[in-house]
């Protein structure tokens, strides 16, 4: 298995907006300082990373390498609702992956994401663990309730689509708080731009007017991210790679 050791980059606020609706007239509302997200990690991934330990998975992932590139792709979304605050019911982060200028059968696509559910919230993490299929293992333990029935906290979907999502919702054990990160491996072709565009969502319980949905204003630099680009380029830092034995 490789170990992937990633950097634990800034953490910027951004100003979610209230989705406008026919009845809700401008001005939108703005909430400021309760979700921030971070400056994206890119790993481009060699052959020898992605096969680690398991040495059968060498030839073909070096096979593959003429035709396709594999790009990890990881960021944290925070989440802060004040103490005394109306709560997030529910949240949720999109990632759509292009190559512009290139034809629908060069266009990137997600190969793998984490999580693909967690029934709990937990800390963030800096470590993350591949296999050789290139498939994102799961280092954090997740929990369910004692009571039988899951209730999930995060749902990750659209593998192997262009336009991977992860949606976050509150449970009746757990509000919609802390930092959630979120990995994908970009399957690119080989030598290809590529580029993700972000888009985060929320929906929160307000005392008075019920559910209301916003979106987040994010800036340029966080909006659109070229894979293309490392890690060690970007504020944050180097991403450190280093391949461990694993089961």
């Amino acid at each position: 298995m490789t170990h992937l050791e990633l950097p634990l980059t800034p953490l910027h606020e951004i100003d979610l907006v209230e989705v406008p609706r026919l009845q809700s007239p401008a001005p939108r509302q703005r909430i400021e300082g309760r979700v921030s997200l971070s400056t994206a990690v890119v790993h481009p991934l060699t052959p020898e990373e992605a096969a680690g330990d398991e040495t059968e998975w060498l030839g073909f992932l070096t096979a593959e390498a003429p035709h396709s590139d594999y790009l990890l792709l990881s960021l944290t979304c925070a989440f802060r609702p004040p103490a005394n605050g109306d709560p997030f019911a529910d949240a949720s982060v999109g990632v759509l992956l292009e190559s512009p200028g290139e034809p629908a059968d060069r266009q990137p696509i997600a190969w793998s994401i984490s999580p693909k559910k967690r029934s709990h919230p937990v800390e963030r993490s800096t470590t993350i663990g591949l296999s050789a299929k290139l498939a994102i293992v799961e280092s954090t333990l997740e929990v369910t309730p004692a009571q039988g029935r899951e209730e999930l906290f995060v749902v990750g979907m659209g593998e192997r689509d262009s336009d991977p999502e992860w949606r976050v919702k509150a449970t009746s054990r757990h509000p919609l708080i802390g930092d959630e990160t979120f990995t994908v491996i970009v399957k690119a072709a080989a030598g290809a731009p590529a580029q993700a565009h972000l888009t985060v969502a929320a929906t929160v319980q307000h005392r008075r007017f019920g559910l209301i949905p916003y979106r987040a204003d994010l800036p340029a630099t966080l909006r659109t991210i070229d894979l293309r680009r490392r890690s060690d380029s970007q504020d944050g830092g180097t991403a450190a790679a280093s391949r461990t034995g694993g089961t």
